[in-house]
């Protein structure tokens, strides 16, 4: 298995701790002839001391013997201090009391910026789906949890004088709080220590070193919601997904008038024919291109979540009909949950570098790695400053 990142990357990832690099590679430790996970909890060795590796099997080809403490050659999360290390970036959950049902508070690491994420989420905002104001983001939600489906609607919001997320979800979604609460980690890019972040990206961040990139709440959505973003303005996307929600999704009620639609599931997409989503004004080659996604997401082709392997999950999505290049790396970047994705081909990071040429765009982001993600968030940024 290819490394995915050089080493200087691999050590940069290390230093943030950060669980989206658990099982990506592995880094052997020459004064101590141990290796360890990527987020692992130890003190962080010196840069010299490091070797990076892509497999279990090569670190111990190597002559290193396994970490006691994040227990690398379990599988990723696969056992209490695994997981205490992975999830060392969320830091503390805690509960709440709420009127409204089971309420949670989740910390970050500060800074964060809270209202650049709102707008980010609401100029995208799917209506019947997603709700945002100035102090909250809501959304419906749909999903199978031990065989069984609950719908429902969550609230996100900033706690008060803490640096904490407070998310409030519907009683109906109280059996599922913890997966719910890590696909809200996830959306809202609580795992990330920008203070880290911001030393990789240097200049381009230091105006605002809490910006975070919005992750996905369903992978699948945002893979729709890509396809439909397509070579159109952020505003027609916005138009077309909503029609897309209300055609093929799920009514329900909650108590926000502007919440009533959960987004279709790809069982459900993937029984439609080009015909049935064209006539809501999509072009014939992204309905295909949707159906086929939903097709190769329901059989298991494509995994579209975090801890996949980012590399074969890419080539997977580019074998699929009409996605290119930006629309498998922008899934990558929210729904693959991988912080060094990079649509190069992007017209909005291209006219923030002055670049026209691809290739000279990837050069001027190799400083950035492992942080090219939030790069792209910085120079999307910076063309409405």
């Amino acid at each position: 298995m290819a490394m995915l990142l050089d080493d200087d990357s691999c050590y940069r990832a290390m230093r943030a701790r950060d669980r989206r690099f658990d099982g990506r590679f592995f880094v052997g430790v020459a004064s101590t002839r141990i290796y360890c996970r990527a987020a692992c909890a130890a003190r962080t060795p010196r840069r010299e001391n490091c070797q990076f590796y892509a497999t279990v099997a090569a670190a111990e080809a190597a002559g290193y013997r396994a970490c006691l403490r994040c227990r690398p050659k379990l599988p990723s999360f696969g056992s209490p201090d695994a997981l205490a290390n992975g999830r060392r970036g969320k830091l503390s959950v805690r509960r709440f009391k709420s009127s409204q049902g089971p309420a949670f508070e989740l910390d970050y690491r500060p800074p964060y910026d809270w209202k650049s994420m709102l707008e980010f989420l609401a100029a995208r905002a799917v209506g019947g789906i997603e709700e945002i104001d100035n102090r909250a983001y809501r959304r419906t939600v749909g999903l199978r949890c031990d065989g069984r489906e609950h719908s429902g609607w969550l609230e996100v919001s900033q706690a008060e004088k803490k640096s904490a997320l407070r998310v409030v979800m519907s009683p109906s979604l109280a059996e599922t709080a913890p997966e719910i609460l890590d696909r809200v980690t996830r959306l809202m890019d609580v795992s990330a220590n920008p203070v880290e972040i911001a030393a990789g990206l240097g200049r381009l961040a230091k105006s605002n070193p809490g910006l975070r990139v919005p992750g996905a709440f369903d992978g699948f959505e945002i893979g729709v919601r890509a396809i439909l973003g397509q070579q159109v303005t952020v505003a027609a996307a916005r138009t077309v997904a909503s029609r897309f929600a209300s055609a093929f999704g799920m009514q329900i009620r909650s108590p926000f008038a502007s919440l009533n639609t959960v987004f279709p599931a790809p069982e459900k997409i993937a029984q439609l024919t080009v015909d049935h989503i064209a006539r809501l004004g999509v072009l014939a080659a992204r309905s295909r291109s949707i159906i086929a996604l939903a097709g190769a997401t329901v059989d298991g082709t494509v995994q579209l979540g975090p801890g996949a392997d980012v590399t074969t999950e890419l080539k997977k999505l580019r074998a699929l009909p009409g996605i290119g290049e930006w629309t498998a790396q922008y899934i990558a970047m929210r729904a693959l949950d991988w912080p060094d994705a990079f649509p190069h081909t992007d017209f909005g990071v291209m006219k923030a570098l002055g670049e026209t040429n691809p290739g000279r765009v990837l050069k001027t982001a190799e400083p950035w790695r492992p942080w090219r993600a939030y790069a792209v968030m910085h120079l999307w940024r910076s063309l409405h400053a």
